[in-house]
């Protein structure tokens, strides 16, 4: 489940809520206070004008940026007079997604007020590095840089990401041994839909988590649906068990090799709840037969995103004391009758003082997915990465290799989990080409990968 993002701030570990509703982990916004909180307004405005101006900021600042649009755009030559709100507008339309659209006035801003709105370079860098164009994304963030005094938040900020589009310029992650697709608007819509787990018999049904209105019907909470592929494509989600979603969170988390177990969270927020199972056992009548998992973990000890399919071990991410800073990867191995070894620490060639979140475990045994939001191998935010555990031991693991793009991207790229057939996977992704917030994203491979076989 491994996503609200406004105007980038700094972090150096930080996440949001890991259960929530919102983004999982994505960086916050730290300009969003150079735009509000600096005014440099070109031009007096009317008090119709300011007024118009002041609610925009509003609607900005609580992530409403359709509603910020049409209030700037209402406002008859606002924008076009006053280069304060046609920024404002452009950083509302990159992040409503419309990339084009939020070039042009940045570009336009930047030639007719030249070094007067150095925050027009930062978002001119987004849209460039939203659209993969790295080379051109670091230009502008290079002349952001230069116009920051001191060694602030910011200019950390714009560091980490010179170091995002600089993987992307040198590593060249992109190649033609796979095809990564949005699922289309059956499937997602501008709310959030995350945590696609396909069905472990290959039946061609994908489970995923989703908030929306029509389903849970309270836009603050999340419940588990599924949804079925045919040659028409992918049917309408539905709930998986019209017991399983409640008033509360329902976040879906795994499902048992056999099939006959679905893991999932359960709780009134992002922290506040337990990890259970439903055994399916009620599926298709009145009734649900729901445990608790065995393997001693909880949200209440920072424990996130667990994996319980491995057959040696159930992995997870924790911001357990003892850890190499914010959520660290931890194995857990199985022992007979049912039992836990202690959580293992994967160690410090995996985990690091960035955070590392949703394994994967291939059916190999020793290939693990896991997305992690390190500068040094992610190209924007979240990427999914790679281990390997060595070969003859028992918690050694490989230095983490990027997956490659398209399956990542300059957003933040979760949750990925590779099908049965060996040719196909799943993941979350926030970029910019997505219908808004989270998507869920089809990955084909051209090859069946090797670690499903």
């Amino acid at each position: 489940m491994c996503k609200g993002e406004k105007v980038e701030e700094v972090k150096e570990k930080g996440s949001k809520g890991v259960m929530g509703s919102k983004y999982l982990f994505s960086l916050s916004l730290y300009p969003l206070f150079t735009l509000l909180l600096v005014a440099f307004f070109s031009l007096p405005l009317s008090a119709q004008k300011k007024d118009k101006m002041d609610r925009a900021q509003r609607e900005f600042a609580a992530g409403d940026y359709a509603g910020a649009i049409r209030t700037l755009q209402s406002a008859r030559g606002l924008t076009e007079s006053d280069a304060e709100a046609g920024l404002l507008l452009a950083v509302c339309q990159f992040h409503a997604n419309d990339l084009i659209t939020a070039e042009q006035g940045l570009l336009t801003i930047t030639e007719q007020e030249k070094d007067g709105y150095p925050l027009a370079w930062f978002y001119l860098g987004r849209v460039y590095h939203a659209q993969h164009r790295f080379v051109r994304a670091a230009t502008e963030y290079k002349r952001y840089l230069r116009s920051l005094s001191g060694d602030g938040p910011e200019r950390k900020t714009v560091v980490r990401l010179l170091r995002n589009v600089d993987n992307g310029i040198r590593a060249g992650f992109v190649n033609d041994e796979m095809v990564a697709e949005n699922m289309g608007a059956t499937v997602n819509t501008e709310n959030d839909e995350f945590g696609p787990i396909p069905s472990p018999t290959g039946s061609g049904r994908l489970y995923f988590s989703l908030l929306r209105p029509d389903i849970s019907g309270n836009r603050g909470q999340t419940d588990i649906v599924a949804t079925m592929a045919s040659d028409l494509g992918w049917s309408p989600p539905s709930p998986v068990n019209p017991l399983l979603n409640t008033s509360g969170q329902e976040n879906l988390l795994d499902i048992s090799p056999d099939g006959q177990r679905l893991y999932y969270y359960r709780g009134n927020d992002a922290t506040d709840g337990r990890f259970l199972i439903d055994t399916f056992s009620g599926a298709g009548n009145n009734q649900l037969v729901t445990i608790q998992p065995r393997a001693p973990i909880s949200p209440a000890m920072g424990d996130v995103t667990p994996f319980f399919g491995a057959a040696d071990a159930v992995y997870f991410s924790s911001r357990r004391p003892g850890g190499y800073g914010g959520l660290d990867l931890y194995r857990m191995v199985r022992l007979p009758g049912g039992r836990f070894g202690p959580p293992q620490n994967l160690g410090p060639n995996v985990n690091g003082p960035y955070d590392e979140v949703c394994p994967f475990v291939a059916k190999d045994g020793r290939t693990i997915y896991f997305s992690s939001n390190d500068p040094a191998i992610s190209v924007g935010g979240f990427d999914v990465v790679r281990t390997y555990r060595v070969a003859g031991t028992e918690n050694r693991f490989t230095v983490p290799e990027n997956a490659g793009m398209p399956l990542n991207s300059a957003g933040d790229d979760t949750h990925f989990r590779l099908a049965s057939d060996t040719f196909t996977g799943f993941l979350a992704s926030d970029r910019k080409e997505g219908y808004g917030s989270r998507d869920i994203y089809v990955v084909y491979y051209v090859e069946p990968r090797e670690e499903m076989q």
